[in-house]
């Protein structure tokens, strides 16, 4: 890299040094991509892809250590607020602008509605001597199953993840978890807890299996079989072998009828799922008249 130019990036903000660290000397040649690889460009020796946003084009800066985000100058919606930004050296927040894409497409691969922070990243084009119009980084290179070859100079695309599939099979394996919860089977119940669960409610925080069981013998497994629990996810999200996702829920007991709303997520270890986080809140509550 010319040495005015690493001048230049060493001035800039610590979230951006990693551009110049990742950055690495490529010999010219051109890149043939096989099925499901997109070939990478180069400004000066950053790592380039070209982006749709709508119908129109941009060049995105490819950097697997940082957060993604867009260049102000290139999107200038959105409002300001404060934001976190991460790099190798961590997470910092600043001051930004958060602007709403309708769909963002690399490759045959499209997110929606994403909400992605927009900063001044003049000094990063003007360092390569091109444009650059965003960020690419790990978060979004993650959702859409991107992996970055550096040696071959292509960023490879994989299938991304079905969550529906995985939902529904995680789905299908709790089913005997409900029957457990529902007829008090406190041992039956404790199987389907990852030893590492966390339990939040309004009565307190529950960490480890023993510990939400015995919560769940004194508030709930008391009541069985007169406990009716039913359940409407939303928002499905899939990690690696984790789900995670909102709901709405209805419980009732011989003593009160409970609506409620909260996010759980579920970790498939050793074969099977089981319940690994849970944030449970009530929005209302009637008590049964005897």
């Amino acid at each position: 890299m010319r040495s005015g130019v690493l001048k230049i990036l060493m001035a800039l903000p610590v979230v951006f040094l990693a551009l110049a660290l990742t950055a690495r000397a490529q010999a010219s040649t051109q890149v043939v991509a096989g099925s499901g690889e997109i070939p990478l460009e180069h400004c000066d020796r950053l790592p380039v892809v070209k982006v749709h946003v709508g119908e129109h084009a941009y060049q995105f800066l490819v950097d697997t250590a940082a957060t993604s985000m867009l260049n102000l100058k290139s999107f200038s919606g959105g409002t300001s607020k404060q934001v976190h930004i991460a790099s190798w050296t961590g997470t910092a927040a600043t001051s930004a602008r958060e602007v709403t894409l309708t769909e963002l497409t690399l490759g045959t691969h499209t997110l929606k509605n994403l909400k992605l922070p927009a900063i001044d990243l003049s000094l990063i084009g003007n360092a390569c001597g091109g444009a650059i119009d965003g960020i690419l980084g790990v978060d979004l290179l993650d959702q859409m199953g991107v992996t970055i070859d550096m040696k071959r100079q292509v960023a490879s695309m994989s299938d991304p993840p079905d969550v529906l599939a995985a939902f529904s099979e995680m789905e299908s394996e709790m089913e005997e978890c409900h029957i457990y919860f529902e007829s008090g089977n406190a041992a039956g119940f404790e199987q389907c807890l990852d030893p590492e669960i966390v339990l939040y409610t309004p009565a307190g925080e529950f960490k480890g299996r023993a510990q939400v069981i015995e919560y769940m013998r004194g508030a709930y497994f008391k009541f069985a079989p007169d406990l009716h629990y039913d359940y409407q996810p939303h928002d499905l999200q899939l990690f690696g072998n984790a789900i995670w996702y909102s709901y709405d829920y209805t419980l009732d007991t011989p003593e009160k009828k409970v609506k409620g709303h909260g996010m759980s997520m579920c970790r498939k270890t050793d074969g099977r799922w089981r319940i690994l986080n849970i944030h449970d809140a009530e929005t209302s509550h009637e008590d049964v008249k005897r």
